[in-house]
């Protein structure tokens, strides 16, 4: 045993000196003060992940001032931790994820979430994914702070959700308080896309907390940066896809087309007009089906029109070969890698959400894609476009395009 710890021993002073551990230890201690995750931040998703980046970027800064502080030559262990850390965390935090979602959705009592005030759409979406870990019970009409009591004790709820219009500030206040007391945690309702979680400032007064939403896609510098990551990312992905698109256009060739690419109209960002390419799936008498006045039961072609895919389009549909010309649009700045779904000029109008989502280009992916592509219907997208713009952070997009390749692979919603 003696000559077993004495050889680790030795192969840790091999990679790392004495000292060198020290200032990790330091670092780590440091990280582990900041607070554990709580169940329902693990639920989180892209904040989950973006607050393990932060952490380890954190960590690493203490383990640096303490090696300077120190005079520590402490280079190797800094390269290692910048690498190793945040793989780690963000691979821990995602099987907790997995863990606890998969827990939840196979528990046959899940914990009582109490809606108080209106929420009806929180209360289907909580029906309808067990994997966030509360079964809603709603009183929309709830008179006063004892009738709420009553209803938290008399069925056990392990949560209050709160309508973010329910009475006048005192009132609302003093619901927080008498939750707080009885064990609950406490949640506000926010709908979908009105604010990103990461840019709320609160700015006080004498009776009220204002919050100040602001949207992180408009900032010039977020525009800035995002475009900086399609100029690196786009020609890359176009050396990794190239055999995809030549195996995808000699297909189409040897069924007999020689029309291989397919050019429709599509409203960009600012409400402009553009082509947008892809590689052709449909019969070339087909041309006039983009021209379609859109309802709101599909997102791409309306299913009566499924006939006129040939075989070869539906083997490019299916794993998505038939947009891989967009990338070139994407390092043109046409379209961005991410982004809100391209829309046909007959599904747009002048709505205030659909000209919303026009704050930011295209993309050749987005949240409509990795939800559902072809099954969702069109005003539920618009409505994760929406989410997108008002919550963009360069974190997201690269989740999403992990997340594509998921989609892809599974072939969900492809048509």
């Amino acid at each position: 045993m003696s000559a077993l710890s004495t050889s680790i021993g030795r192969t840790a002073s091999n990679l790392f000196s004495e000292s060198e551990l020290i200032v990790a230890a330091i670092a780590l201690m440091a990280s582990a003060l900041q607070g554990g995750q709580s169940a329902s931040q693990l639920i989180a998703g892209l904040q989950l992940y973006s607050s393990a980046l932060r952490t380890s970027t954190q960590t690493l800064m203490v383990a640096a001032i303490v090696a300077y502080a120190l005079s520590i030559e402490a280079r190797p262990l800094l390269l290692t931790m910048l690498v190793v850390f945040p793989l780690t965390l963000i691979g821990g935090r995602w099987t907790l994820r997995q863990i606890l979602r998969w827990l939840n959705r196979h528990q046959e009592n899940l914990p009582v979430a109490l809606l108080i005030g209106a929420h009806s759409d929180l209360e289907l979406n909580l029906k309808r994914d067990g994997s966030i870990g509360f079964r809603p019970i709603s009183i929309p009409n709830a008179r006063d702070i004892g009738e709420v009591t009553k209803t938290i004790v008399s069925c056990g709820a392990s949560a209050v959700v709160l309508d973010r219009q329910l009475g006048n500030s005192r009132e609302f206040r003093d619901l927080v308080w008498q939750a707080e007391e009885l064990g609950c945690k406490v949640m506000v309702s926010s709908p979908i896309g009105l604010m990103a979680p990461n840019d709320i400032a609160v700015l006080p007064t004498a009776s009220h907390d204002l919050l100040v939403l602001s949207s992180a896609s408009l900032r010039l510098s977020s525009r800035f940066v995002k475009r900086t990551f399609d100029l690196l990312a786009a020609p890359l992905l176009v050396l990794v896809t190239a055999p995809f698109l030549v195996l995808g256009i000699a297909l189409i060739f040897l069924s007999g087309e020689r029309s291989v690419f397919y050019k429709g109209a599509r409203v960009g960002a600012n409400g402009r007009n553009f082509e947008m390419y892809k590689l052709r799936t449909m019969k070339t008498e087909s041309r006039q089906i983009g021209a379609f006045t859109a309802t709101s039961e599909s997102l791409t072609e309306p299913k009566a029109h499924s006939d006129l895919v040939t075989p070869v389009g539906k083997f490019l549909r299916r794993w998505s070969i038939d947009e891989l010309p967009q990338l070139f649009q994407v390092i043109s700045g046409t379209m961005s890698l991410v982004g809100p779904r391209p829309r046909l000029p007959g599904e747009h109008n002048d709505s205030l959400i659909l000209m919303r989502r026009l704050k930011v280009k295209p993309g050749l992916t987005g949240l409509w894609q990795i939800s559902g592509r072809g099954d969702m219907p069109l005003n539920e997208a618009a409505e994760l476009d929406v989410r997108y713009v008002d919550s963009w952070s360069m974190f997201s997009d690269v989740a999403i395009i992990l997340r594509t390749l998921k989609t892809v692979i599974t072939g969900r919603g492809a048509r």
